[in-house]
């Protein structure tokens, strides 16, 4: 078939002609970005490239290093796991030693020194583990260098689920509302100064914040395919995630273990067929979970729960002639729980309300939200399953404010309640809307400044955090190189002591006793269980004490291992200052030049 040359050129040069100019074009293209199909991948960048420079600006600012005793722990141990070696930790506690001497076992390894681990659940070093296993980070430290990659890496964990957490509270609150307030739960959950703190520390708090909002939308969705009247495995399979996170968030920090009684109390109430069934699926998830843990615990000790039961009672008696110390129990060779133990915790508990109450509830988020979130409980939602599912929130914060108590008011470095803030975020972010819409607005301009003070206002303690000076130098007294070099001057089977044996396991990768605050127990453990190479003594015995315990001469074996001469019998006779301040010693029986940074 043959075509006319000429009515080509015709048609090529009407469709030139029927270009649009430049200009026209361009504006067609942002209409097209604005409200067509555009629009919404347009708004998704650029509020992922916001995501992105909050990240870098807060990351920035704020990090130089692991800070926390307890993320350096995890560290250690999920290296140890990484390996091969088991569930075995390289710090060790007194009270770990004291306690495998009575059971007739060996209290530590002949070749690695280490000690099946009895006091810190296994979900977080299981989750890192398995992550090393798939990086390899290195876990070098180079001379002059504060910090490893493996800090970076643990830190990149942190934002990861930081991220996953801000997903899923975009797909919660939109199952529970709308898109509009998806939206603003997303920016209030980004500005939120506690949730970016925990995620640049390396902490397993973004990681529990994910596990309560799996917990949250499996029984939003349950309910909803209940009323949908889907088949019945779909629900029973939505509830069995949610009790599989809260049992697996409570593998991960022991507190975590109480949510289990809300969501069952809520499953009853929610689901009056089936009811018992229901219930009993929640129960028997979270048995199955807990099952080999327990079964570890007792093959390994003799006791279900390891050696936590010591900790319950470190922090009781302040200020009294009864005191028990932080770490006190951990650091004896056979320690002893008090006498009246009950009436010591239940008075302990009624102590640490009062704070817990007047500043760890209040501080949730450091923002507004949580009064929003307060508020939001007396009002009546429209959609059932939005109504029950306040209710487990509320009684998930009481049990947790309750076990908080019970186990020292804060539950660690961080405020533990802000596990909570993800979904606490979607409550207070409707209801705003509540109270938005009751303004009649009627400028876009007016409404759009009123979300916007609204947020700021709760962004303003991520503004102050970022801006200098910077506060978060990791020294004193953990200083990653000083650890590395101390270490290095050992063999690899050889056992350390000092008061930040984390420190020394995660950055030294050597075994490191707590060190006993009594002479008697630190000779014990020397002469009965393994020679001791070193001592290692930073400013953490002082940071622990007050003026006055300083004054009183509190804990007067560590004080005497800062000035040489060294205690007459002490079996190590060498002190050596491994810092420039001269604040942080050595004690062996080798002289160790050089290792100051």
């Amino acid at each position: 078939m043959s075509s006319n040359p000429a009515t080509k050129k015709t048609t090529v040069h009407v469709v030139r002609a029927a270009r649009k100019p430049l200009y026209e074009r361009w504006q067609d293209w942002v209409y097209e970005m604005e409200g067509g199909r555009g629009g919404g991948l347009f708004r998704v960048g650029m509020f992922f490239v916001l995501v992105l420079l909050v990240i870098v600006v807060y990351t920035g600012t704020q990090f130089y290093g692991l800070r926390d005793a307890e993320v350096m722990n995890y560290g250690q141990l999920a290296r140890n796991i990484a390996r091969g070696e088991g569930y075995v930790t390289r710090v060790v506690r007194p009270a770990a030693i004291g306690h495998y001497k009575a059971l007739g076992a060996t209290p530590l390894h002949p070749q690695t020194a280490t000690q099946p681990d009895l006091f810190t659940p296994p979900g977080y070093p299981y989750l890192l583990a398995a992550i090393f296993k798939v990086v390899r980070p290195n876990f070098d430290i180079a001379p002059g260098i504060r910090t490893v990659r493996a800090d970076r890496l643990l830190m990149i964990i942190g934002w990861g689920s930081f991220m996953v957490g801000l997903v899923l509270v975009y797909l919660l609150a939109r199952e529970m509302f709308d898109h509009r307030v998806a939206v603003l739960s997303c920016f209030l959950f980004l500005f939120c100064d506690g949730l970016l703190d925990a995620a640049v520390s390396g902490l397993e708090l973004n990681w529990l914040g994910v596990l309560f909002l799996l917990s949250a939308f499996g029984v939003i969705k349950a309910e909803k395919w209940v009323s949908d009247e889907r088949h019945p495995a779909w629900s029973y399979v939505a509830l069995a995630i949610s009790a599989l996170a809260v049992a697996v968030g409570s593998l991960t920090r022991y507190p975590m273990a109480v949510l289990v009684l809300p969501l069952v109390v809520y499953v009853g109430v929610s689901f009056p067929r089936d009811r018992w069934l229901r219930m009993g699926l929640v129960v028997l998830v979270f048995a199955l979970m807990w099952a080999p843990w327990l079964a570890r615990n007792w093959k390994v000790s003799r006791t279900w729960f390891g050696l936590n039961r010591y900790v319950l009672f470190e922090g009781t008696g302040r200020n009294t002639p009864s005191e028990i110390a932080p770490g006190q129990l951990q650091r004896t060779l056979s320690p002893e729980i008090p006498r009246r133990a009950p009436i010591i915790l239940v008075r302990q508990g009624l102590l640490n309300l009062h704070t817990v109450y007047r500043e760890t509830v209040k501080d949730v988020g450091a923002n507004y939200v949580i009064a929003f979130f307060l508020v939001s409980l007396l009002h009546r939602w429209r959609r059932d399953e939005v109504y029950r599912l306040r209710r487990y929130v509320f009684w998930s914060l009481l049990f947790l404010v309750a076990a908080l108590c019970v186990g020292g008011g804060t539950g660690g470095p961080r405020n533990f309640l802000i596990v909570l803030m993800p979904v606490m975020v979607v409550y207070a972010a409707a209801f705003f809307y509540v109270l938005f819409e009751r303004l009649q607005l009627r400028t876009r301009l007016m409404r759009a400044a009123v979300v916007g003070t609204f947020v700021s206002l709760n962004a303003l303690p991520v503004v102050y955090t970022v801006l200098p000076p910077a506060t978060t130098l990791p020294y004193p007294p953990f200083d990653g190189g000083v650890c590395a070099a101390v270490a290095r001057l050992f063999r690899e089977d050889a056992l350390l002591s000092s008061d930040i044996p984390w420190a020394v396991a995660w950055y030294g990768d050597r075994s490191c006793v707590w060190i006993p605050t009594n002479e008697k127990d630190y000779l014990l453990i020397n002469d009965g269980v393994r020679f001791i190479a070193a001592v290692y003594l930073t400013q953490a015995t002082y940071l622990e004490m007050s003026a006055i315990d300083l004054m009183r001469g509190k804990n007067p074996f560590l004080m005497r291992l800062f000035q040489p001469p060294p205690p007459p019998n002490f079996p190590l006779r060498q002190i050596e200052a491994v810092t420039p301040d001269g604040q942080q010693v050595l004690l062996s029986n080798r002289v160790v030049p050089g290792v100051s940074r």
